[in-house]
C-alpha cells in the first residue's frame, strides 16, 4: 500500500493505491489521525484501490466520525469494483459523499460555494 497526501485548494487528499485491509491499514493510521484534527476537508482517493476488507472500511469510518464532530466533511473519489461493492453492501456510500474524480468533486464544492453566498 502507497499512500499520498497533498492539498488542494484548502481540501487535504489522501490516494491510497494497492489492497487496504489489515496489513495496510497500520500504515495509514497516523496520518488518518493526524487528519481527523487538522482542521479541513478531506479527500480520499480510492480509485487505487482494489480490495477493501472490514479493517480499511473501519479505518474510513474512523476517519469520516473524527471529522465531522470537527464539524469538516469528507468525500471519497473513484471508488469501483470491490471496494465500490462493500460500501454500497454497508450503505456507507449513503452516508459518505462518493465523487467519480477530482474534478467532479471540486465543481460541485464550487457551485454549493456559490449558491450559498
Amino acid at each position: 500500500m502507497s499512500i499520498i497526501n497533498y492539498q488542494c485548494n484548502q481540501d487535504q487528499v489522501v490516494s491510497l493505491n494497492g489492497d487496504f485491509d489489515v496489513t495496510s491499514v497500520g500504515s495509514a493510521k497516523p496520518l488518518f489521525e493526524d487528519l481527523a484534527v487538522n482542521g479541513s476537508d478531506v479527500v480520499v482517493d480510492l480509485s487505487g484501490v482494489r480490495f477493501i476488507d472490514s479493517s480499511g472500511i473501519g479505518a474510513l469510518v474512523f476517519l469520516y466520525k473524527r471529522l465531522v464532530a470537527q464539524k469538516h466533511n469528507m468525500v471519497l473519489l473513484g471508488v469501483t469494483g470491490q471496494p465500490k461493492e462493500l460500501l454500497d453492501i454497508l450503505k456507507i456510500t449513503n452516508t459518505i459523499p462518493v465523487f467519480d474524480t477530482l474534478n467532479s468533486y471540486l465543481s460541485q464544492k464550487a457551485d454549493d460555494e456559490s449558491t450559498v453566498h
